[in-house]
């Protein structure tokens, strides 16, 4: 058995529907004109607790990176429960008018 409560392993058959499930969606996102992206897994403490001050009673359990090798990090990094605050702050940097809109993303996690 896994010992890594909260995830999961794809074996080869799984894994298999997985990708037929992201080709079929994939191929009807395209249609309607929806693109993918990808952000990254670690999420820096600081943007991670603009998260955490707009959610009433939000305290999840968080895998925290500390340090690369040997070398202290100046800011935790979390990897992310979620995405929504990374794209939050990406895109309030790229969103100038309504002229830059819409924008229409999907993006593939585990």
């Amino acid at each position: 058995l896994w010992s890594v409560k909260g995830t999961m392993i794809f074996r080869p058959y799984g894994y298999r529907i997985w990708e037929l499930i992201q080709k079929y969606l994939d191929e009807e996102f395209k249609k309607v004109n929806v693109d993918n992206v990808y952000f990254p897994l670690l999420i820096p403490e600081s943007l991670f607790n603009k998260e955490k001050d707009h959610i009433d009673g939000f305290s999840p359990e968080i895998a925290t990176v500390t340090r690369v090798g040997q070398k202290q990090l100046e800011e935790n990094l979390f990897i992310r429960p979620t995405s929504e605050v990374l794209m939050m702050d990406y895109f309030s940097n790229e969103i100038n008018s309504y002229r830059d809109l819409p924008l229409i993303y999907n993006q593939w996690c585990n």
